[in-house]
């Protein structure tokens, strides 16, 4: 093998090794990670300790992106912090954003599901929920457990002087030992069974701190304190108006009865006297509807005798015959008093001896009166 064979082999193993350390690292390294299509989502915190570049972006614990800039919100106060999202990944604008802090201190974003179809797009704004320090609940467990030294060091203290008086107790009564013995077992047993009971209710302290559900039900509770308190500001406001309303009314429902507590005893009169009257009323007008239903009385007896009714048809029929007769006479008469206001002198005698056929006669009406004969 020629040397120049040798430096061709060498030279292929080589590139074979750098093509081959290129793709494991990108494979495996983030330069795949970079080199796929993202999109930015910019979240506001009213506080984000432990945020910075490069922090972790996590959906329902897996990882989908990463904290690319943290700047701060002069308007709101707050922070707004920029995350690149892997595309495809699918982010709820009603979905829930916390922030997670370990004990060491580490932090990253979480996004919880939301039921909203739509999905956030590039340059899109969600609100984070307050952070949760676990400090502070390690700070305010280390308190509660320093109440609970407390009271263990006043239960040593007590049974100091539970151990004094016994001593006591054998050196003056040592015929009661037994009783004594029994007593103090029975004592104990009920100590370690305050211990195995505090005990679990410190396991169920640290569980019911350490679960998110309970650390989320009570950040709802203190967030929705100042509402109930608004609220209830709010019905007490309601409630004095109300009852100042109420007294305003009763002043003037006073007002108005104050005049009838002073006459009520006149108006009671008067008012009984009124019933005493409709009273009698009343009875005059039973008895005058008795009267009227009696069958022997003249109403009734108008109401449902028939014949009644024949005799004043007849007596209609006989009336309209009369005025129909008496239309001829009244006809004559008007006549007549037309003709003795024309020619007053036919009264006299000469209206005595010459008859008249009681008509208006042309002659009569063309001859000139004296009155004209003279003139």
């Amino acid at each position: 093998m020629t040397e120049r064979q040798l430096q061709f082999r060498v030279g292929i193993f080589v590139s074979v090794a750098l093509a081959s350390i290129v793709g494991l690292i990108f494979e495996f390294g983030e330069i795949q990670t970079l080199l796929r299509p993202k999109y930015t989502v910019k979240i506001r915190f009213k506080s984000a300790s432990g945020i910075a570049v490069s922090t972790p972006v996590r959906r329902n614990g897996v990882l989908i992106g990463s904290v690319k800039a943290v700047q701060f919100d002069d308007e709101n106060g707050g922070l707004i912090v920029s995350a690149s999202i892997k595309d495809g990944v699918h982010l709820w604008p009603d979905g829930r954003v916390r922030l997670n802090t370990s004990l060491l201190g580490d932090s990253s974003i979480e996004f919880l599901p939301g039921k909203s179809n739509q999905a956030l797009k590039d340059g899109d704004t969600v609100e984070a929920e307050p952070a949760v320090d676990p400090l502070n609940i390690v700070a305010r467990m280390e308190q509660n457990v320093a109440l609970l030294i407390d009271s263990f060091q006043q239960t040593s203290h007590e049974w100091q002087s539970v151990g004094h008086n016994l001593n006591s107790l054998l050196q003056t009564n040592q015929g009661n030992l037994h009783t004594v013995v029994a007593r103090a077992a029975e004592a104990l047993t009920e100590v370690a069974h305050t211990m195995k009971t505090v005990d679990q209710t410190l396991q169920d302290t640290s569980r019911l701190i350490g679960d998110p559900q309970t650390q989320e039900n009570l950040r709802k509770t203190m967030s929705a304190l100042p509402v109930l308190a608004e609220e209830t500001q709010r019905t007490v406001v309601a409630v004095r108006v109300a009852v100042q309303k109420m007294d305003e009314n009763l002043t003037n429902l006073n007002a108005v009865t104050a005049p009838l507590a002073k006459n009520g005893v006149t108006l009671a009169t008067r008012v009984e006297n009124t019933l005493s009257n409709v009273e009698t009323l009343t009875e005059e007008l039973s008895q005058f509807a008795k009267i009227v239903n009696s069958k022997d009385g003249t109403i009734h007896k108008l109401a449902a005798d028939p014949q009644l009714y024949v005799n004043m048809n007849r007596s209609a029929e006989s009336a309209a015959m009369l005025l129909r007769q008496l239309e001829p006479v009244v006809r004559d008469l008007r006549v007549f008093s037309d003709k003795v206001a024309r020619h007053p002198e036919l009264v006299g005698v000469s209206g005595a001896l010459r008859g008249s056929s009681g008509l208006k006669d042309p002659e009569d009406a063309a001859a000139p009166r004296p009155q004209q004969q003279r003139q």
